[in-house]
C-alpha cells in the first residue's frame, strides 16, 4: 500500500537552511550602532580614505601637530630671531624711543616738528654697521654709511639711518666679531611737509607725525 507524505513546513525551512549552509554563501543583513563598538578598536586603517570632514572631527580635542608651534611663534623662523620695527607718534617727540636692541645693535628714533630721524648705537667695541639708503634727496638718490671700527668708544658712535631726509628706505647689516649679525630693513616717512622739499611728506597715506616700518633678523635673541 502507497502512502504519501506530506512535509510539514517547519522541516521544509529546516531542509532549506540546512542546504544552504552546507552548500551556499549565507547572507545576513546586520546593523551596526556605536554602542556595539569597542572603544579604541578601529584601526584607522579601516577607514576609507579622505572620507572624514570636519564635521566628524572636534577640533578643540585635537593636540598641537609636532613643531606647528615653531611655526606659530612669529619670533623664531628657522633658527633666527625676528623682530618688528614700528614708530608711529602721533604728535612731535624729541625724545629718543628705541625702536630696535638686539644683538648688541639700538636703533633710537625721534619726531621733531616731523623732522625724523633714525640713529644707530653699538652696545660694544668694534662692531661693524654698513646701510645702503634709498632716499628723498634729489628724487630718489642711493646713499648709505660704512664703519668698521662701531661701538660705544669710537670717534663716530652713533648714525643715522635716514640722514635728514624726510622719506626714504635703509637697509642695514651689522655684525659682531663673536660672530653675530643683525640684517633689517625700514621704510621711514615724515607726515609733515618738508621745507626743503615741499610734498615729499606722507608718501605712504599715514596719520602720524613720523613712520617708521621694517624688521630685523638675527643670529641671536639676546639683546
Amino acid at each position: 500500500m502507497l502512502t504519501r507524505f506530506r512535509p510539514s513546513p517547519a522541516l521544509v525551512v529546516a531542509s532549506l537552511a540546512l542546504v544552504i549552509a552546507t552548500g551556499g554563501t549565507a547572507y545576513a543583513a546586520v546593523t551596526i550602532s556605536g554602542s556595539s563598538i569597542t572603544n579604541h578598536s578601529i584601526a584607522g586603517r579601516k577607514m576609507i580614505n579622505n572620507t572624514l570632514t570636519g564635521t566628524q572631527i572636534k577640533e578643540s580635542g585635537l593636540a598641537t601637530v609636532p613643531k606647528a608651534n615653531l611655526a606659530a611663534n612669529a619670533s623664531k623662523v628657522g633658527g633666527f630671531t625676528v623682530r618688528k620695527i614700528f614708530y608711529a607718534p602721533t604728535t612731535n617727540s624729541t625724545t629718543p624711543k628705541t625702536i630696535l636692541h638686539l644683538g648688541g645693535l639700538v636703533l633710537t628714533a625721534t619726531c621733531g616738528n616731523g623732522d625724523l630721524d633714525v640713529t644707530a648705537t653699538s652696545t660694544v667695541d668694534h662692531a661693524h654697521l654698513g646701510s645702503e639708503m634709498y632716499n628723498a634727496a634729489g628724487g630718489g638718490n642711493p646713499d648709505g654709511l660704512h664703519h668698521s671700527d662701531f661701538g660705544p668708544h669710537s670717534a663716530t658712535h652713533l648714525d643715522s639711518l635716514t640722514d635728514g631726509n624726510p622719506w626714504g628706505e635703509t637697509s642695514f647689516t651689522y655684525t659682531r666679531a663673536n660672530g653675530t649679525i643683525v640684517n633689517g630693513q625700514v621704510s621711514f616717512d615724515s607726515s609733515d611737509l618738508n621745507v626743503l622739499q615741499p610734498g615729499d611728506g606722507d608718501i605712504f597715506n599715514h596719520t602720524a607725525k613720523c613712520l617708521v616700518s621694517g624688521f630685523a633678523t638675527s643670529t641671536t635673541a639676546s639683546p
